[in-house]
């Protein structure tokens, strides 16, 4: 039999014939053992396993016992910490029998050690990270839209998977955990890289972290922001679609969730004006500089192509004479004083007088273009590297897909 039809059978008739069903309770255990927060009140120093520090990817948080005010679940020195709080973003952290003394875990963790010797806990780790799993009706009900849904313990627990071979196992866990150190790298080397974008910003256009303008060179001013640009809020409503004010269409809608400090471009948008269902009344156009008013302030980006967002969204655009790149740049240094002139309300929150007398440093008209190109490829090889990673990101998901259900085989 040919290969291809080898494997078009295996497509047909699921994963290979050595690879057997399994409950996840009859390969791993839950660990409950805690510990009350009076005890650990009396312990110096813990070492700490929480979701924040799970995102921030810091390795546990090394804190006095007495910070800590709720009870936790001890960490087994060797185990798989599978986060049950909204699934859909994977948190799943691998101690590889490297746990410090004192170790403990948010009860948002459920600590997963091996029963019998039939599991590799580092397959373990990849296949809790898949879509087939993490996707699955029983773990993530496609229907739910609670931001707090956790996993049920028991269809956990019960949920059937196809398990490889021991050695199998190890093969394909050490493949994936490749690329993960790849795209870990690739991320690392773009961090890296936007930071020396950043503080070039700083250094080239003459402001200090803290907002403040340096001593300017020769031929530079300072100008108001209102001075350089059209400032508006975003507006929309519902209207009719033969309402001549009627913005709609494809017309991406951007909210405030869609501006980072992580690029230059916004790339992505949360649903066009067609799909809402909505109007608008005002519209802006490619190179508009976008903030927001409420939620990550300081964030800038430009706008790849027209747009209409919601009142707690602004745009910048950019006079004739001002280079959009440029004055996108100056204002990132920015974000500083921006984020110490919010006021603290539900959320933090500036408004337009905030924005409108900024004081910008200007260089001279050709010195702004000559800084605006080298900081634009200072931060599109930033961009590149980062879409690499992603590019990784994607390439793993496709990875995992083949080599979890078998489709594709790592030979011994």
């Amino acid at each position: 039999m040919s290969s291809e039809v080898a494997e078009l059978e295996r497509a047909v008739t699921g994963p290979p014939t050595d690879w057997r069903q399994v409950m996840l309770s009859k390969v791993v255990r839950i660990i409950t053992d805690g510990i009350s927060s009076a005890d650990l009140a009396a312990l110096p120093e813990i070492h700490h396993y929480s979701l924040p520090a799970f995102d921030e990817r810091a390795g546990p948080e090394v804190v006095p016992g007495e910070a800590i005010k709720s009870n936790k679940t001890v960490v087994p020195d060797d185990c798989v910490l599978f986060s049950k709080l909204n699934p859909r973003i994977p948190r799943i952290w691998r101690v590889r029998g490297d746990a410090p003394s004192h170790s403990y875990c948010s009860t948002e963790f459920w600590p997963l050690v091996a029963q019998g010797s039939g599991i590799d806990l580092d397959y373990l780790t990849q296949y809790l990270s898949s879509a087939a799993f993490l996707g699955h009706r029983d773990i993530t009900p496609s229907s739910s839209t609670n931001s707090h849904q956790r996993v049920d313990r028991k269809a956990f627990e019960r949920f059937e998977f196809a398990l490889p071979p021991l050695d199998e196992q190890r093969r394909i866990a050490e493949v994936l955990r490749s690329v993960d150190e790849a795209i870990a790298a690739t991320n690392a080397v773009a961090t890296s890289m936007l930071c020396a974008s950043k503080t070039m910003r700083h250094e080239l256009l003459n402001v200090a972290p803290d907002g403040t303008t340096n001593d300017l060179p020769p031929g530079w001013t300072v100008a108001s922001l209102e001075r350089l640009a059209r400032i508006e809020r975003g507006k929309f409503s519902i209207r009719p679609r033969n309402d001549p004010r009627y913005f709609g269409g494809s017309t991406p809608f951007i909210q405030t969730g869609d501006i980072t400090a992580a690029g230059d471009y916004i790339t992505r948008h949360t649903q066009t004006l067609n799909e809402l269902g909505v109007g608008v009344s005002r519209v802006f156009a490619a190179g508009t500089i976008m903030t927001t008013i409420a939620a990550n302030i300081g964030d800038f980006a430009i706008a790849s192509y027209q747009v209409a967002c919601p009142d707690s969204v602004v745009g910048i655009e950019a006079n004739a004479d001002v280079d959009p790149f440029w004055l996108y740049s100056v204002l990132t240094c920015f974000k500083a004083a921006l984020d110490r002139a919010a006021t603290q309300n539900a959320q933090k929150n500036i408004n337009l007088q905030t924005l409108r007398p900024l004081q910008v440093p200007v260089p001279p008209p050709a010195l702004m273009i000559e800084l605006a190109e080298t900081l634009a490829a200072a931060a599109g090889g930033a961009l590149h590297t980062k879409a690499s990673a992603t590019n990784l990101t994607a390439m793993k998901q496709s990875l995992m897909a083949d080599l979890l259900s078998g489709r594709v085989r790592i030979p011994a």
